[in-house]
């Protein structure tokens, strides 16, 4: 089978939830442009399992008492796809692999919001987590794929 790597899991469902918010359209729309785009590449990213994940984004960011939502859900993942974990950059595209070659074992959903959780609470003490701020997603080197997918329009006859 070829599942997703956990950081496009997450990334996606990040992607989705900042969108999301700053545009219009149902979240089914965004779900249902993305996961017809991903499921080649990944079998496991489908709408309902995409929903599921940026649903629980949202409750989780729900419950904190913050302003700034799109600046957490941004540095989450601009930290998704520069580092695998603190202090450890995430090479996209190696000599012999790829970050985005498809694995073998399927991500949970429950690990997907762990992971954001944990995120959230260590920006909090490391600030220097945060993009700068002309960073953007587009620019980043050597993932193209994901790129055009998550730059995608969505419009609200999506959702159907």
């Amino acid at each position: 089978m070829n599942y997703s790597p956990d950081w496009v899991l997450n990334l996606a469902c990040s992607v989705i939830t900042k969108r999301y918010v700053l545009e219009n359209v149902p979240i089914e729309s965004f779900t249902n442009v993305f996961s017809k785009a991903l499921e080649p590449m990944y079998e496991d990213l489908t709408g309902s399992k995409l929903r599921e994940g940026v649903e629980k984004e949202m409750r989780f960011l729900a419950t904190l008492d913050v302003d700034d939502y799109i600046e957490i859900v941004n540095a989450h993942i601009f930290y998704t796809v520069t580092y695998e974990k603190i202090g450890k950059k995430r090479n996209i595209k190696g000599f012999f692999s790829s970050a985005l070659k498809p694995k073998a074992t399927e991500t949970s959903i429950a690990t997907n919001n762990k992971s954001f959780k944990a995120f959230v609470f260590q920006l909090r003490s490391e600030p220097k987590l945060k993009p700068e701020g002309s960073w953007d997603l587009s620019h980043v080197k050597d993932m193209d794929s994901l790129i055009t997918i998550f730059n995608s329009p969505a419009l609200v006859f999506d959702a159907l």
